[in-house]
C-alpha cells in the first residue's frame, strides 16, 4: 500500500506540474512532460535519479515488512 501511495503521489505531482506549465508556457501536454524529464545542464542527474529510486525501494521494503508482520498472529 505504501508503494501504491508513492506512485500515486509521484504521478499526481507530475501531472499537476505539467498542467501548470501548460498554462504558463501555452504548449502541449506531451511537450511539457518531455521538458520535465529532460534535466538541465548542471543538474546532478545521479542525485535526482537516486533520490527517486531510494524512495521507491524504501516504500517496497516497508510494504514487505507490513505484509510480513500482518501474517504473524499475536498469542
Amino acid at each position: 500500500m505504501v508503494t501504491l501511495a508513492f506512485l500515486v503521489v509521484f504521478i499526481g505531482m507530475l501531472i499537476l506540474i505539467a498542467l501548470i506549465d501548460m498554462f504558463i508556457w501555452q504548449v502541449s501536454f506531451f511537450k511539457v512532460i518531455f521538458m520535465l524529464f529532460k534535466l538541465d545542464e548542471g543538474t546532478n542527474e545521479s542525485f535526482v535519479s537516486a533520490t527517486a529510486i531510494i524512495g521507491l525501494i524504501c516504500s517496497i521494503v516497508i510494504d514487505y515488512r507490513l505484509r510480513k508482520n500482518k501474517g504473524q498472529k499475536p498469542l
